[in-house]
């Protein structure tokens, strides 16, 4: 065999290895994303001046977002992308709390579609406020892309992860196909996003 088929083979078998090697560690980073996020919790005492639920998450988000506010932990409750479509009792029958905290605390955002559509909505607000420190409710997996995107918004307030468990579990993923998918999905969105 010639030098050059030798090279030219050799070229051959690198090309598969970087491949495999780049797919090996993509597997690695997913699965540490998803450990992160099923192991993300919260302080029991955590207080901040105002709290941001961001829509999703069958309503579980929106819940602990009114739970939080009925405990006194911030001033008012945004409630970040919700449908304009969507009236505040119905808002109130798939989350919960009494009518008064709706009424006294909550505020609604009908123009978010996006979490960079979030991270605007929820600035223009904190803001308008005059607020230095919020507590964030999302999802655990979808937690990290969302502190990235709101901190571009507003690097200069303070932003307490309020995580909650919803039907993407990423704690079972090897079990569960449909969380597997919306982890998977999420880990790549928060990719990307860490690369930008």
């Amino acid at each position: 065999m010639s030098g050059e088929r030798r090279l030219r083979k050799r070229r051959f078998g690198v090309v598969p290895a970087i491949v495999l090697a780049a797919l090996l560690l993509a597997a690695v980073d997913f699965v540490l994303f998803a450990n992160r996020a099923a192991d993300a919790d919260h302080s029991p005492d955590v207080t901040a001046d105002a709290i941001v639920a961001l829509t999703g998450g069958s309503g579980l988000r929106i819940a602990a977002g009114v739970e939080l506010v009925t405990e006194g932990r911030g001033q008012r409750l945004l409630i970040s992308g919700v449908n304009p479509d969507v009236p505040v009792e119905d808002l109130i029958a798939l989350a919960g709390g009494s009518e008064e905290v709706w009424v006294c605390c909550v505020d609604i955002g009908y123009v978010a579609e996006s979490t960079r559509g979030n991270a605007d909505e929820t600035a223009a607000w904190a803001y308008e406020q005059g607020y230095k420190s919020l507590i964030i409710v999302t999802s655990d997996y979808h937690m990290a892309r969302s502190l990235i995107v709101l901190e571009t918004a507003m690097p200069d307030i303070e932003l307490i992860a309020w995580p909650v468990r919803t039907v993407n579990d990423p704690a079972s993923i090897w079990t569960d196909p449909d969380s597997f998918r919306g982890v998977v999905l999420e880990w790549a969105k928060w990719r990307v996003t860490t690369f930008e």
